[in-house]
């Protein structure tokens, strides 16, 4: 898949949405590249691939209601961001990721009250218990 274009990235993020086994497949690719990277990333960027991660899983078992358009905007970053070509090419150290950052920044401003509301509604889910 050749995305190097947010626009791109939207058109096959609408026909993901369509097909919960293709969002499982983009959540999984999304999942080893962030981990098979993590170290090639920044700690910022690290932290919003993960956001995105955390929000399409939200959305995909029904703990969270995005609206249509939010989630297609989270789905097109994962898409951009598991891109094996895009603008920038990710094998590039230094600058790979460079794009997918500013692609996911792009999203984030795109869905900012819809990302805010989740943030501060899953705040403590990741927390630590302590006994």
């Amino acid at each position: 898949m050749k995305i190097k274009s947010l626009q791109r990235a939207i058109q096959v993020a609408k026909q993901i949405f369509q097909n919960k086994d293709l969002a499982k497949d983009l959540f999984n690719q999304a999942t080893q590249k962030a981990s098979d990277n993590k170290g090639n990333m920044e700690t910022g960027f690290w932290y919003d691939i993960k956001m995105l991660r955390k929000m399409m899983k939200a959305w995909q078992v029904g703990t969270f209601k995005f609206s249509k358009t939010a989630i297609i905007y989270v789905i097109a970053g994962l898409v951009y961001f598991v891109s094996p070509i895009d603008l920038v090419p990710d094998f590039i150290v230094g600058l790979g990721f460079v794009d997918d950052a500013a692609v996911v920044t792009l999203v984030f401003k795109k869905i900012k009250k819809e990302l805010e509301k989740f943030k501060a509604e899953t705040r403590f889910q990741d927390a630590e218990v302590f006994s």
